[in-house]
């Protein structure tokens, strides 16, 4: 494995060669910076937030600094992508983030995973606890295996401290409804915005679980080149993040302003008004009818 040391848009960071993510951020300053705004604009500085799936911190990090006064919790199950981790906020000075390497998921145990000496070119940010390097594609460099703890978010000691959550931020490549199954205690309590990926293969079985608990979800799909990057970087490649944003069912009805006028509601059937505009009107549909791609594409506002 080799790191290097970046000056990004939102602080130092230690990048990995070769890793996807880390591209990115080398060529544009930032990674997917449309998501980082949409969570600094839903935060105060007070507010707690619990982020699955951290990787490198290059979301971490400006959430971090925009809850000054709360807490963020990460948690990481890549040994060295945590190592890095814990580097990226020790170098931006942020004494407000609790990691942990570990897995999250519906039960509290213990489970063996793929791990490597990084020195392959790929994506480790699309890293699965059941598929390892290969939930995208076959990893044909040399794999080790290491034994993981996995725990249940209603059962981390720090967590059930917390007399807030305003946001749970879930990229767990396929994991998603074992995070939120383990989290039901804390969902129930404290109903923090939701915002999870969509993989393709699983948008409907999730659409159908958050709608069960009574969440209202919306599109955030966005490109993760951006014109207004901080390197002010001509495109060099492209890409697309496909998520869900949640809010539950009580701040849809008593407290719609909060949910941003630009987001547009996940459907069971095709879209009866412009992609532009929020739908107005749950779905209605069986969740077995597929989801529709109604979405508007979007970029930094």
């Amino acid at each position: 494995m080799q790191s290097s040391l970046h000056n990004l848009r939102w602080g130092t960071f230690s990048l990995i060669e070769g890793d996807m993510i880390s591209n990115y951020a080398k060529a544009y300053g930032e990674w997917s910076e449309t998501e980082v705004r949409f969570f600094l604009s839903q935060l105060a500085d007070t507010d707690n937030v619990i982020e699955v799936g951290a990787n490198l911190g290059l979301h971490a990090v400006p959430i971090a600094k925009q809850i000054a006064k709360g807490k963020l919790f990460c948690f990481e199950p890549q040994r060295i992508i945590f190592q890095h981790l814990c580097c990226n906020l020790a170098l931006n000075q942020l004494t407000n983030v609790y990691a942990y390497q570990a897995g999250v998921g519906g039960a509290t145990g213990t489970m063996e995973i793929q791990s490597s000496d990084y020195h392959h070119a790929w994506n480790y940010g699309s890293f699965s606890l059941d598929k390892g390097f290969s939930s995208e594609a076959e990893y044909d460099a040399e794999i080790n295996m290491e034994y993981l703890p996995v725990v249940r978010l209603d059962e981390v000691a720090e967590i059930l401290k917390l007399d807030s959550l305003k946001l749970l931020k879930i990229d767990a490549e396929g994991f998603e409804i074992p995070v939120l199954s383990g989290a039901k205690g804390l969902i129930e309590r404290f109903k923090p915005i939701i915002f999870v990926e969509a993989l393709p293969h699983s948008q409907n079985e999730l659409y159908a679980y958050l709608n069960a608990i009574g969440y209202r979800c919306y599109w955030f799909v966005s490109n993760r080149y951006q014109e207004t990057n901080f390197y002010g970087q001509e495109k060099m490649f492209d890409g697309t993040d496909i998520n869900f944003v949640c809010f539950h069912e009580s701040v849809v009805q008593y407290s719609p302003e909060q949910i941003p006028g630009y987001l547009v509601e996940v459907q069971t059937e095709p879209a009866s008004q412009p992609a532009s505009q929020p739908a107005s009107q749950p779905a209605s549909q069986p969740a077995s009818q597929p989801v529709q791609d109604n979405y508007t594409l979007l970029s930094c506002q």
